[in-house]
């Protein structure tokens, strides 16, 4: 997973500034997802501060389910919770499958990946120099806690 610029929302003053997602975009994936899994969009929101990304709740005829979207970018990725500062990914193929080709869902492998000690080896990334500051920071475990973040 190649980690673009501004993806963690931050960024320093000499930089430029993170594109940002439309939150209609993300309201109009969640309301197809809930109809096309015979579910109910139980809650939404996009103020999850400091949250670098919206979530809704869903519930489905089989589970309560959650999708986060970053901010930023249109990468998804589906919860089985969002508290207490931390996400419990999962991989749900089913609604993965009803994400548009627009969106990219991100498997919990890959987001349950390590963060190396050493940001160096960190995998092919565009991360500009105010996000690099933030991570030594908050030293998040994986890169999950990357993209998602919880960061102030």
């Amino acid at each position: 997973m190649k980690l673009p610029y501004g993806v963690t929302g931050f960024y320093n003053s000499d930089e430029q500034k993170p594109p940002e997602m439309e939150l209609s975009e993300y309201k109009e994936l969640c309301n197809g997802i809930a109809s096309k899994l015979n579910g109910e969009l139980l809650e939404f929101s996009d103020t999850l501060y400091p949250a670098n990304f919206y979530k809704a709740d869903f519930k489905l005829p089989a589970l309560n389910i959650c999708l986060v979207m970053n901010k930023h970018y249109p990468i998804v990725a589906f919860a089985t919770a969002v508290e207490d500062l931390k996400i419990q990914f999962i991989d749900y193929a089913e609604g993965a499958a009803e994400v548009p080709e627009e969106f990219t869902v991100l498997p919990a492998p890959v987001l349950e990946t390590p963060v190396p000690k050493n940001l160096e080896k960190l995998p092919e990334n565009d991360l500009n120099k105010g996000e690099i500051d933030q991570i030594q920071y908050w030293k998040p475990e994986t890169i999950g806690e990357i993209i998602f973040n919880f960061w102030d």
